[in-house]
């Protein structure tokens, strides 16, 4: 009975300390949009949803005990959705 509180505890500690740090960023997130940063909004912003993707990813999605195998299709399937956006942003930014 003691271990079965044990494992539950642990099944539920990753994912509660992930949500935690994932309210937090969001806060900050929200509380910059306050901030007159200029230029510096986007950019801030825009890393605090990187950091916020790789906890996702990182965590949430397991991929730090997953097979080398998972590990290098999802960094194939992220750099092919950075070449998509980079050649969306590239026509975007081209046309008058």
């Amino acid at each position: 009975m003691r271990r079965d509180r044990a494992d539950t505890r642990r099944l539920w500690l990753g994912p509660l300390w992930t949500w935690v740090a994932l309210i937090l960023l969001f806060a900050i997130n929200l509380g910059s949009a306050y901030v007159p940063l200029g230029d510096g909004n986007l950019a801030f912003n825009l890393f605090i949803a990187a950091v916020m993707a790789v906890i996702l990813i990182v965590f949430l999605m397991d991929l730090r005990n997953s097979q080398v195998v998972i590990r290098v299709t999802a960094v194939a399937g992220l750099f092919w959705m950075a070449l998509m956006f980079s050649l969306t942003f590239s026509d975007y930014l081209t046309r008058n």
